[in-house]
């Protein structure tokens, strides 16, 4: 749930704040003000620099408590302070000196870096987590290929079958066309 609410909020912001580079136009001196995208930007960036970061702030917390700082200390450490910056750009743009600020007098806001940042993590776990599925799955049909007798032979030319487990080294076993 939470990568597919980060998909659609990233994707949406995305589209937001790359759409003058991309159609060439200015939205912010058309009909739609800059403050405003800013203000979209913040409520989309929202629930996924929160709710779906969540995870990765607790384990940032926990991996500086411990004192074994890790790639999930970097992802909190990152996207919250992205998104913290943005929300002060959006909300305290006056503080802020000049030299931040562009030719109309904005400050720039970061949270579709922060929003894709934490979309991508959560991507990478997703398909971490399948590819563990699907080893344990082929574990398990491996361990299914195992036989559960041997057949054993005697020094005088017999065959015996015997427990898989009665198995010693250096016992000589058969395996016949056809048996596991």
């Amino acid at each position: 749930a939470r990568f597919r609410v980060a998909v659609a909020l990233s994707a949406r912001l995305i589209g937001l704040a790359m759409a003058e580079m991309l159609a060439g136009t200015h939205l912010s001196g058309g009909m739609v003000s800059m403050r405003l995208i800013t203000w979209v930007q913040l409520a989309l960036a929202t629930p996924v620099c929160t709710w779906a970061a969540w995870p990765f702030y607790v384990r940032a917390v926990n991996s500086v408590r411990s004192g074994h700082l890790n790639m999930f200390t970097l992802i909190g450490l990152g996207v919250s302070v992205a998104y913290g910056f943005s929300i002060a750009a959006v909300l305290a743009p006056s503080m802020f000196p000049p030299s931040f600020r562009d030719a109309s007098g904005s400050v720039a806001v970061y949270f579709e870096a922060a929003a894709v940042i934490v979309t991508l993590i959560l991507l990478g776990q997703v398909l971490e987590l399948r590819a563990r599925s699907q080893t344990g799955s082929a574990i398990r049909k491996l361990l299914g290929l195992a036989p559960a007798s041997a057949r054993r032979l005697h020094d005088d030319g017999s065959e015996e079958d015997v427990p898989l487990e009665s198995v010693q080294v250096g016992d000589r076993l058969r395996v016949r066309p056809g048996e596991k």
